[in-house]
């Protein structure tokens, strides 16, 4: 190949559309250009950092360990405030409290009577709890849940009553009669069995 031929071949190739520059729209580079005019020196002290420390990695390994740190702390804080509250808030309603473990169990009778199988499986598991709280087999707090309940007793009645309550409140099952009557008749079965 002639040089000329080489050169003119050169001009073809570099006239191509990927080697200059286009007209489109650039409406954050005013923008990014001025951030990076006079926020340089952040980059500038992340690279002293860099070198000081051992390279990019190592400074990169410390700011996520510190972000780990961070995160933990503010979780646990949270938590312990959370917790704090739920506590005083269950001693606010225990103390505010006058339910009858008798009255919840009349309700649940006259639930049942007008076709209300859900109330009174509910009102009748509120009933449960209650007697075994003031029988100081349960802590009486508002905030307990079944498997809480569940793993302090260790009852296969009260695992069987905790159950049904659960599919029926929480999993949107039907309620049956027979659910109504297994917790009638269990309830003193489990209360018996947790005094002794």
């Amino acid at each position: 190949m002639s040089p000329g031929h080489a050169r003119e071949e050169a001009r073809r190739i570099l006239s191509e559309r990927r080697f200059h520059g286009t007209n489109l729209p650039r409406p954050f580079h005013g923008v990014l250009d001025w951030l990076s005019r006079h926020l340089r020196f952040i980059a500038h002290g992340w690279d002293w950092l860099a070198r000081h420390v051992g390279g990019f990695d190592v400074l990169w390994a410390i700011l996520g360990g510190a972000v780990v740190v961070v995160a933990v702390v503010v979780a646990t804080r949270l938590a312990r405030r959370r917790v704090g509250a739920e506590e005083a808030a269950a001693g606010r309603a225990m103390r505010g409290r006058s339910e009858d473990p008798g009255d919840l169990e009349r309700e649940a009778d006259r639930a049942e009577r007008h076709g209300d199988l859900e109330a009174a499986l509910r009102l009748r598991f509120r009933a449960g709890l209650l007697r075994l709280a003031l029988a100081r087999v349960l802590p009486e707090r508002p905030s307990l849940r079944t498997f809480e309940a569940r793993n302090t007793l260790r009852n296969p009645r009260f695992d069987g009553l905790a159950r049904d309550f659960d599919e029926v409140v929480y999993g949107g099952r039907r309620p049956l009669p027979a659910d109504v009557e297994t917790a009638r008749a269990e309830w003193p079965r489990v209360l018996e069995e947790a005094r002794r």
